[in-house]
């Protein structure tokens, strides 16, 4: 039992803590509030369901099955880590010098059940950055003999149940959020994520950057 709650706990946080600042709950939500402006509490509800569970959906199965796509295709567990971390580091970096992300979406009225899953499920809310976040936690997981049920792989996948329940009450109260933050807020929000993503990319990369080496020593 002791040896479940010490592989459990540490992993769930590392998952969290890295997924986290991928996701961003607070800060998608402000850029999405467009899309819901229209909308009243029930269909943010739904809508915002809608989005989490597509997201779920796609980070259960590349968590689940992308180091093995990998594996299949030939490629090491040090060498996902790198170019993941790489992928993670470029996106923190841009995030973190680029305008309010909130200029990326245009302004006015959006058809949102055209939008659910491109952009408002990947990549806003789930992009490449998480998904390879995904594959990377993985092959660490898998690395250390770790299987589908083990407490290593459970604590991951919780951890990214729980952020997109985190996500899914920021969606459904876009406008409470936007009013109580404002413009200066979100975007105080949005920079700290983002250079938290480039810390966590930085940090992936120098770990399969280690890994590549001990295993061509």
């Amino acid at each position: 039992m002791g040896s479940i709650v010490s592989d459990f706990l540490p992993t769930f946080l590392l998952g969290f803590s890295s997924l986290f600042p991928l996701i961003n709950p607070v800060g998608t939500a402000l850029i999405i509030q467009p899309y819901f402006s229209d909308l009243d509490g029930p269909s943010r509800k739904q809508h915002a369901f809608r989005i989490v569970l597509i997201c779920f959906l796609m980070g259960f199965i590349t968590l689940h099955l992308g180091s093995f796509i990998l594996k299949f295709m030939g490629v090491s567990i040090p060498a996902t880590q790198t170019a993941g971390g790489i992928v993670i580091a470029v996106l923190g970096f841009n995030l973190l010098n680029s305008q309010a992300a909130s200029n990326d979406v245009e302004d006015g009225k959006r058809n949102i059940d055209d939008s659910i899953f491109y952009p408002l499920s990947f990549p806003l809310t789930l992009g490449p950055g998480g998904l390879a976040t995904l594959i990377a936690l993985s092959a660490h997981v898998h690395s250390d003999g770790n299987n589908f049920l083990s407490p290593k792989m459970t604590a991951i996948t919780l951890s990214l149940l729980v952020i997109l329940a985190i996500a899914y009450f920021c969606f459904a109260n876009t406008s409470m959020l936007v009013k109580r933050m404002g413009s200066n807020g979100s975007q105080v929000v949005n920079r700290l994520m983002s250079f938290l993503v480039f810390c966590i990319g930085i940090q992936m990369t120098f770990t399969g950057i280690m890994g590549l080496i001990k295993s061509s020593a």
